[in-house]
């Protein structure tokens, strides 16, 4: 491995103590010197690189998205993206390719991705899904694997019927008409979290292509690569087979990112189990590469399905607050436990209520946990935080906790689904992190991509264009208020480098460059401080270099 002397560029290191730098000095995997250029320094065993000027930084982290999902894609019947008059227009594409595909080559069909206000249609249930396919398994999933369609045929083929339990406290459910009959719309794909699935592949003797195929994984890896993203924290580990894909990449030398992976808690009662298979995922498969030390968990829903946990009702209904799968006493409990296994938690919400309750949880588990000793010391993510109260946004900072947002939902890209259920003025106020920043909290950036047709989304720079500009490049002009919330370049760099290197728990081997830490870097086509705004997302990541090794460009 060479090392290597980059003299006449503009580092911007995310280190606080020394913000910027003309040299760097990379020797095997580490950097070993920042700091200005002298001739002594070209006197060591160095292949000297002019950078021309151009800015190099801290390669990216992704602090929240869904390689599995994107792999799973693959194979899926996608979609595509366009305007879409109605679902019967979608479910005449699922037909034609039941047609052209016969249950005997395709026995089960994953359609991918309906826009989510069509699903809403009051006819669309199992029943107007079997009017299409009925031969075979089908199912039809919204754009953000939050809401999907089953005609009757799956449902049978999972054993889902009117015997099967209905829990009004969860957003995780098999909706249901009169009769506890199963209507065929699924939140939160219960199906998987609840292992219903396994039951239809066993009986269809089939079994997707696996997404963890070493195969499989390494395109989408590789488009991470090509953006400059040298860590990835999985939204959950959908399958433990993973790890073996990723440790396979490994032992290839094709794996050139840190891998964060976790368990899902499906609910309360399974806490104790989501400890126990954290610690085996962890004993088995940890490495230099691989980190397993947290859990994830959803404690409400969509705000575009009406099913975030709201502090003031939805507007069409003045007794409806949403959903909140955990009480705040639960999730105290919560705490507490995965303090003491020295776990950490990542949890989704979306709504004022569900934002707050996950604060005061916290705050009562640190009281709890210094009365009997002990330091309260695990890190608590909370994702997403679409909508926030006023009253808690500096509470994050004072409690310690993680916030994790994707930007590029601000342009208006998502989300406008939920003005219906939120109004005009809460919709208007939602993605707000500077108060959040300003009081000190840690907020970090993702890109929350679920599918292989949005990969775009997780190049970094396009994320930070749109937080900067609240507009989506497709929809230039457009604003989306609350327009103060635009967030300055420098944090949102910082967001996506040493901001999320602390919330991925590896602070002091990326994030920054800095001695002593990884050389992991990129050296960018333009300067992302200076261009324009409505430029961010054109620059490219010329060079990423990964521990030391050059993965994209030449030096």
């Amino acid at each position: 491995m060479k090392n290597y002397l980059i003299k006449n560029a503009k580092v911007w290191t995310a280190d606080e103590q020394r913000p910027w730098a003309d040299c760097i000095v990379i020797k095997g995997k580490r950097i070993d010197y920042v700091g200005p250029y002298n001739e002594k320094l070209a006197e060591d065993d160095v292949d000297e690189v002019d950078a021309g000027g151009k800015l190099i930084i801290p390669a990216f982290l992704d602090s929240h998205t869904h390689i599995v999902s994107a792999a799973k894609t693959l194979w899926c019947l996608l979609l595509e993206q366009r305007e879409y008059q109605s679902i019967d227009e979608i479910m005449e594409i699922v037909k034609e390719y039941a047609l052209e595909y016969p249950k005997e080559e395709v026995p089960y069909i994953y359609a991918y991705s309906c826009p989510t206000h069509l699903m809403d249609a009051e006819y669309a249930d199992r029943y107007f899904m079997d009017k299409y396919v009925s031969d075979r398994p089908v199912l039809l999933c919204d754009m953000n694997f939050h809401r999907c369609l089953l005609n009757s045929k799956m449902l049978e083929l999972m054993e889902i019927d009117e015997t099967v339990p209905y829990d009004p406290s969860t957003s995780c459910n098999y909706e249901r008409f009169e009769g506890n009959v199963p209507n065929g719309i699924v939140e939160e794909r219960a199906f998987e979290f609840r292992h219903d699935i396994d039951k239809m592949y066993e009986k269809l003797n089939w079994e997707p292509p696996s997404e963890a195929d070493p195969e499989t994984l390494a395109p989408i890896l590789e488009r991470f690569t090509d953006y400059g993203v040298c860590g990835i924290l999985d939204g959950f580990t959908e399958s433990e087979d993973v790890f073996a894909g990723l440790r396979e990449l490994k032992n290839q030398g094709r794996l050139n990112h840190y891998y964060h992976g976790m368990p899902l808690m499906n609910n309360f009662s399974d806490l104790e189990e989501t400890i126990r298979t954290a610690k085996e995922w962890h004993d088995k498969y940890a490495d230099d590469y691989i980190y397993v030390d947290t859990i994830k968990y959803f404690l409400d829903g969509t705000n575009e399905l009406g099913t975030g946990a709201v502090i003031e009702p939805f507007v069409h209904d003045p007794h409806n607050y949403g959903k909140m799968n955990m009480s705040e006493d639960q999730l105290t409990i919560v705490f507490e436990r995965l303090n003491q296994e020295n776990i950490n938690i990542q949890i989704h919400l979306v709504g004022d209520r569900a934002f707050r309750a996950s604060l005061n949880a916290v705050e009562h588990a640190r009281k709890n946990e210094n009365e009997k000793g002990r330091a309260f010391s695990i890190r608590v993510t909370l994702l997403h935080c679409e909508l926030t109260h006023p009253d808690d946004r500096r509470r994050a900072a004072e409690l310690g906790v993680y916030i994790n947002f994707t930007p590029a939902w601000a342009g208006g890209f998502f989300g406008d689904g939920a003005k219906q259920y939120l109004g005009e003025k809460r919709y208007n106020s939602m993605y707000a992190f500077n108060e959040m920043i300003e009081s000190g909290a840690v907020v970090n950036y993702s890109s929350d991509i679920v599918d292989e047709e949005g990969l775009p989304l997780a190049n970094p720079v396009l994320g930070i264009q749109i937080g900067h500009t609240r507009t989506d490049p497709q929809r230039p002009g457009q604003i989306r208020e609350p327009a103060s919330e635009c967030i300055s370049v420098e944090n949102l760099m910082r967001g996506y480098t040493i901001n999320n290197a602390l919330g991925m728990g590896f602070a002091d081997k990326t994030g920054s460059l800095t001695p002593g830490k990884m050389a992991n870097l990129c050296i960018l086509s333009d300067n992302i401080f200076e261009c324009k705004p409505e430029d961010i997302s054109k620059i490219k990541a010329d060079i990423v270099i990964f521990e030391g090794k050059t993965v994209k460009g030449a030096l």
